[in-house]
């Protein structure tokens, strides 16, 4: 695996992780959806797959670089997933929803390819 792909891998995760997050939030989740607050189970599970994403980039950064430089790239994919998703949610959070459940998919299974 290259760097270029170990790169676009950890960005997918850390894409779809912050967006999950962000909708874990009243705020964001009232965009997506037309309820004010986010249910309480949804709310648990918002985070839990969050965190879960956010874990994953750990994957790709240190298979593709080593250990030192991949665990400081991790904090850096991580306020690059953060900066697209305050993008996307100020352009639309139901596209941005979309774009990143897809992206967090294609990261994920190419992980385990």
């Amino acid at each position: 695996m290259t760097l270029w792909q170990s790169s676009l891998q950890a960005f997918a995760l850390s894409l779809g992780g912050m967006t999950v997050l962000a909708f874990a939030m009243d705020r964001h989740y009232a965009q997506l959806t037309s309820l004010d607050e986010v249910p309480t189970a949804h709310r648990m599970a918002l985070r839990v797959l969050g965190a879960l994403l956010l874990l994953a980039v750990c994957l790709p950064a240190m298979r593709g670089w080593s250990a030192s430089v991949g665990s400081v790239l991790v904090l850096g994919f991580w306020g690059l997933g953060a900066l697209a998703t305050v993008a996307g949610l100020s352009w639309s959070a139901r596209y941005l929803a979309v774009a990143a459940a897809v992206t967090a998919l294609l990261g994920g299974v190419s992980c385990l390819w």
